[in-house]
């Protein structure tokens, strides 16, 4: 639905009556104009010249280059570390080769060149090189109590090159009893553990989705190099009778370079409240993170993430006007375009740890992410962290906008900038106005955004910073949150993981109450080396290891913490 064809010109005042007396609410901006500026800025954000502003990319520049603009049109104070920006580098890898030669009685078949969506190195393959003779082993699935074992007539796969097929045997039934073994990662995991020296991943249907070339990877590798052959290189199992294989894959470490843009009104008070959005998003999915399934040999299209997040983008240079006009002078207001929020809260975690204002004088965050899309059946948006200070749930509820609900969350964490301000004891809230089918994929475009939702979330802002203006400092209070374990994990120690560090072990960023590692002791900074007989280098050696432990089971977890070693007690 297209809401631009359907928006009304509002000219009525907004009234709100809080506590002990009535405050007129009028936006210092009409409504008509907060519109038209909210559809030209998120518009321009979420064009295809963006490229979907990938963190460190040709697009980000060009992002973040407009964001200043806005930010000096409206007279802010820079208050970043070079101007407006706060510069941050983050380590990734390059693939620079990946090879392949197959030797069987026939020849050799040379693929010499990496070639993406033909012949290339999976994301977490290992950069090494191996050599050794190959075992074909289908699908490699194992599953004898559904009458498929592809393990069982092969002796070992130990010190062989394994080689897998996509998909499962009913590849066209999602339902299939097989379907669940169809995880290729987890194929690969299961060769693996059973000695595999090498593996090659082919796909032997042309209709079967094929997985992408990732140019640019994080540096989580796998025990061994994974390669993939699609299905335009015409292989099969005959291929590799009696055959030997030979995998190079080589990297290059590289860094990419983010940027927030951070702004400042100063009204010379005590305290600051900061107002954030993060504006980078997946460019051509480079970085990984889409939910779009491409088909084979399609090229990669622009995410342009006109919800995630042009739309909270947009909104944060609005606020950022109606604050400079507001007559809300008790505090000081610091807005922060964060970069790198969708490889893990990497701006807003670099923020909280080199601030360009004393964090201690921070009253709240707030954090808008994904406030494009209010449905208008449900007439509801939501508001998390409603935990983090028990002054809130007195508040918020005393706010009303038109006739808009607004659902609770207690959560002071999840997936989005907000996070990192609560792991440091700051109140926060962070506003979302739902999930959509166009999450993460190449048409979150800005024709599909609700631009009088999104006001409405604006003046929801302005009226809860209005009511708060010449309140108290807010107390701030840890909240307990219900955190599943993922499928794949039998156990969860419930932290929070510092994706910027780059050294040995697993950097803890923030923990959650109630919790294993809260309960054990673990602060953040904490570095966690090794947890029960497992010695944890990184975040595969992590996750791996919460695979492997049991709910219940009563260990212990050795941590860093200021560079002396400690060994907590720890009931998972």
């Amino acid at each position: 639905m297209n809401y631009l064809l359907n928006r009304k010109v509002f000219t009525a005042l907004v009234i709100g009556l809080f506590g002990s007396g009535v405050i007129a609410q009028t936006l210092p901006k009409p409504e008509a104009e907060i519109l038209q500026s909210l559809e030209h800025n998120l518009s321009y954000l979420a064009d295809d010249h963006m490229e979907g502003r990938l963190i460190g990319s040709r697009g980000e520049k060009i992002a973040y280059d407009f964001i200043i603009e806005n930010f000096q049109s409206l007279n802010l104070v820079a208050k970043g570390e070079q101007g407006f920006l706060q510069t941050f580098n983050i380590k990734r890898v390059a693939f620079k080769t990946g090879s392949l030669v197959i030797t069987n009685k026939t020849g050799e078949i040379k693929f010499e060149k990496l070639t993406p969506a033909r012949n290339f190195p999976l994301s977490y393959s290992k950069p090494a090189e191996v050599a050794d003779k190959c075992v074909w082993l289908g699908y490699g699935i194992e599953a004898p109590a559904l009458g498929h074992n592809d393990y069982a007539n092969i002796k070992s796969v130990k010190g062989k090159i394994v080689v897998i097929k996509l998909g499962q045997p009913d590849f066209n039934n999602p339902h299939a009893p097989l379907a669940a073994y169809a995880n290729l990662e987890a194929k690969i995991d299961s060769a693996i553990h059973k000695g595999a020296s090498g593996v090659i991943v082919i796909n032997t249907h042309p209709e079967i989705l094929e997985p992408d070339f990732k140019s640019i990877i994080r540096p989580v590798f796998k025990a061994v190099p994974v390669y993939f052959l699609s299905n335009d290189t015409k292989l099969d199992s005959a291929n590799f009778v009696n055959a030997k294989a030979k995998i190079i894959v080589d990297t290059n470490s590289i860094m990419l370079e983010g940027h927030n843009v951070v702004a400042y009104i100063n009204n010379k008070s005590a305290n600051t409240i900061i107002i954030g959005a993060h504006y980078d998003h997946l460019g051509y999915n480079e970085l990984g993170g889409s939910t779009y399934r491409k088909q084979q040999n399609e090229k990669p299209q622009i995410h342009n993430g006109a919800d995630d997040n042009a739309s909270g983008t947009a909104a944060l240079i609005e606020m950022a006007e109606l604050l400079q006009k507001s007559p809300y002078r008790s505090h000081n207001y610091l807005f922060i375009a964060f970069s790198g929020e969708e490889e893990g809260l990497l701006g807003s975690h670099y923020f909280v740890d080199h601030p360009t204002i004393p964090l201690k004088n921070v009253n709240y965050m707030l954090n808008m992410d994904m406030v494009g899309r209010l449905d208008t059946a449900k007439n509801m948006f939501q508001i998390s962290g409603t935990g983090t200070s028990p002054r809130w749930d007195s508040i918020l509820p005393s706010i009303s906008i038109d006739d808009i609900k607004v659902k609770y969350d207690t959560t002071g964490t999840g997936s989005s900038d907000h996070t990192s301000f609560y792991n440091v004891g700051i109140p926060v809230l962070h506003f979302f106005s739902g999930t959509h089918g166009e999450y993460h994929k190449p048409t979150d475009d800005w024709e599909l955004i609700n631009f009088k939702g999104a006001l409405q979330i604006i003046k929801y802002m302005y009226q809860l910073i209005g009511t708060l203006d010449k309140q108290p400092k807010l107390a701030f209070t840890k909240t307990k949150e219900t955190i599943k374990a993922s499928n794949d994990f039998k156990v969860t120690l419930g932290i929070m993981p510092d994706y910027l560090f780059e050294g040995k072990g697993v950097k803890v960023d923030g923990t959650t109450e109630g919790r294993p590692a809260a309960m054990a002791g673990i602060k953040r900074g904490d570095i966690i080396v090794k947890l029960d007989q497992y010695t944890i280098a990184g975040m595969e050696d992590y996750m791996k290891t919460l695979g492997k432990l049991s709910k219940g089971l009563s260990t212990t977890v050795v941590i860093l913490r200021e560079g002396k070693e400690q060994t907590l007690g720890i009931k998972l």
